[in-house]
């Protein structure tokens, strides 16, 4: 960067778990522009969420607080938080010092109540009132309630005509003018976010019947304490199944993914060839992962790499180019990492992520402390470079050897030869778990109105089933 504090492209997507050709994570899908991203930056494959749900994980980054110190574990809106009262977000900060600030799509969690502030930008598209175009203009099918709401469809709605494209244009635009100050732009895809609808031909890209499944293990429960099986939603993973919908849903969330990438290539384009292109770091984040059936579970909302590991790049000009970072990284990271390389000064709020600008000058530098995410009070997993380790409410525990089960299948946890391990891994838990701010919502499955451990296995399982 040549003197001039740098612009900073910030793109957020909704649902994406770790499929992209450059996580190596599946194989069969689609994604030539993350990877392209991922070569002119720091591809950090062990980054992982704060909350596994859209709301929490969006409100943490934005906020740079964690979800067990501001009581924001569900679907609250950030605005209303008691907690966040006094604080400013990301975009605020940035709009605070001398940046303008501009964004588009799903930054914030849903509109209006849950959506952005007029204070935070200097513009938004469409509207601050009407934020993002969720379903890319198709309504969804009906969904069957024994589903959960997880419904697919080929899309039949022209693609320029498409929410995610039409923030993309937007965006586009955009970046191909020159400002005489420096910009934060920042840009929410919705796919591959229910419903699972896109245009046709990003169906076509695959062949369904020669999709590689899904790694699945039919005991993967049996190790797993109570408190975690209930993270498990077992009505959707046996509708899913008995209806073999697998590969359908596998199919329909492929191609969201592909056609978001599409998306995203667009915007890197016009970037690349507008006058902004040298002095642009760009950050593209995951807000939270997704099952595809394993653990037994469709959707997000558990502890388990499946909801917690989320993509994250960081292309920073004068940082390292197509290298793959290991260190275990947060989305709350991201806060403090932008203060830092924008120069914007004292953080207006105390910040709970650390700076990983180390890591993009050098991947390799020594990194120990775990990544937290958190579904709920008091319930957390902590991920290093190894292990894996998750403690619910009840102080039950789950531990993880990443090196060997990377698939997370094996609980270590009642192995009395890993105490050491768990003991050190428990200094990193949070030492304070506030109450749920006013307004929590977590999925019914998981309602805190069943704090009695027996009472939530009566209910989901059956009072003979365990």
């Amino acid at each position: 960067m040549d003197g001039k504090r740098p612009n900073v492209l910030f793109i957020a997507v909704d649902d994406l778990r770790d499929f992209a050709t450059c996580m190596q994570s599946y194989p069969d899908v689609i994604t030539p522009n993350i990877d392209r991203l991922a070569k002119r930056g720091i591809l950090f494959a062990n980054a992982h969420c704060q909350a596994p749900m859209c709301a929490p994980s969006r409100n943490s980054l934005l906020s740079g607080i964690l979800p067990s110190t501001s009581g924001a574990y569900g679907f609250q809106p950030f605005k209303v938080i008691p907690a966040f009262k006094n604080v400013d977000t990301l975009p605020k900060h940035f709009k605070n010092n001398g940046y303008h600030v501009m964004g588009t799509g799903k930054i914030h969690h849903n509109a209006p109540t849950h959506g952005p502030d007029a204070s935070e930008w200097h513009e938004y598209w469409p509207s601050i009132e009407n934020p993002v175009n969720t379903f890319n203009g198709d309504a969804p099918p009906k969904s069957k309630e024994n589903c959960g709401g997880i419904v697919w469809k080929v899309g039949d709605t022209p693609e320029e005509e498409c929410g995610d494209y039409l923030h993309a244009s937007w965006a586009a635009e955009q970046l191909s003018k020159e400002y005489d100050k420096p910009f934060f732009l920042a840009l929410g895809f919705y796919k591959p976010h229910l419903p699972l609808v896109c245009p046709k031909k990003y169906f076509d890209m695959y062949d369904r019947d020669k999709l590689q499944d899904v790694y699945i293990k039919e005991d993967d429960l049996d190790d797993i304490p109570d408190a975690g099986k209930m993270r498990s939603n077992r009505v959707i993973y046996e509708y899913v199944k008995s209806n073999k919908m697998e590969k359908d849903l596998l199919h329909a969330y492929l191609a969201c993914i592909t056609y978001m990438d599409a998306q995203l290539g667009r915007v890197l384009d016009a970037l690349d060839s507008g006058p902004n292109a040298d002095n642009t770091i760009i950050v593209f984040w995951g807000d939270n992962g997704w099952h595809l059936g394993e653990k037994h579970h469709w959707t997000k909302f558990t502890l388990w790499r499946e909801s917690t590991r989320v993509p994250l790049i960081i292309s920073c000009p004068g940082k390292a180019q197509d290298r793959i970072c290991t260190k275990p990284v947060g989305l709350i990271d991201l806060f403090p990492t932008l203060n830092e390389l924008c120069s914007l000064g004292k953080p207006p709020q105390k910040l709970e992520g650390m700076s990983i600008v180390p890591l993009l000058d050098d991947p390799e530098t020594e990194w120990e402390t775990p990544v937290i995410t958190t579904f709920g009070r008091d319930s957390h997993s902590l991920t290093t470079e190894r292990w894996k380790y998750i403690k619910y409410f009840d102080g039950s525990e789950e531990l993880y050897d990443r090196l060997f089960d990377t698939f997370e299948w094996y609980n270590l946890a009642e192995n009395p030869s890993y105490q050491h391990i768990k003991d050190e891994l428990k200094k990193y838990l949070p030492k304070i778990n506030v109450p749920n701010e006013p307004g929590t919502t977590l999925p019914h499955v998981f309602a805190s109105d069943y704090p009695n451990i027996e009472a939530w296995r009566e209910k989901y399982y059956g009072k003979n089933n365990a």
